[in-house]
């Protein structure tokens, strides 16, 4: 594949993509943050901080033998 090849793939692709997503906005809409209203109502299913990331794997030895 040339240069030019993969420049016209590229661009083909970008028109693939926002002709996708230009059915999908007509579809659907186009996406809106969170009013507070909806926040309050979907608050047991947000998932912010540091929540998910509490487990914390060091797999080194310096980490080990400061404990």
């Amino acid at each position: 594949m040339t240069v030019t090849e993969l420049k016209q793939y590229v661009a083909n692709k970008r028109k693939a993509k926002s002709a996708e997503w230009k059915k999908q906005i007509a579809i659907h809409g186009y996406c809106r943050p969170f009013t507070d209203k909806d926040y309050y109502s979907n608050r047991d299913i947000i998932f912010a901080g540091k929540s998910s990331y509490k487990i914390k794997f060091v797999h080194n030895t310096f980490y080990k033998t400061t404990r």
